[in-house]
């Protein structure tokens, strides 16, 4: 099976493992152009579509590769971060870092 996805554009963030990458092979292997990012450009070198190291929190390098790529079809934003410990064992900065990342970018 494949090719459902012929003729759209896919950015997929957080790529270079686990969730993000299954989903960046998955749709290559539907047929569509795939931008894989991650924080680390060494996670996503090897993969087979278009990819570039990309900061989700960087907005204005989110928007320069949204200019670059032009209209995007299907956007899978797997970026996150879960901090250490439970809720009350939480600092400020990891809250605010994790609220940045996981419900901001």
């Amino acid at each position: 099976m494949g090719g459902r996805l012929g003729g759209k554009t896919c950015l997929v963030t957080a790529a270079g493992q686990g969730i993000g990458r299954a989903i960046a092979e998955a749709f290559l292997a539907e047929g569509a152009r795939v931008i894989a990012t991650d924080l680390d450009a060494a996670k996503v070198a090897d993969f087979p579509g278009e990819h570039r190291a990309l900061s989700v929190l960087n907005t204005p390098a989110v928007d320069a590769l949204a200019a670059e790529v032009g209209p995007i079809d299907v956007l899978a934003n797997c970026a996150g971060y879960v901090h250490q410990g439970s809720i009350l064992e939480t600092s400020e900065t990891d809250w605010d870092f994790s609220f940045d990342l996981n419900v901001k970018s």
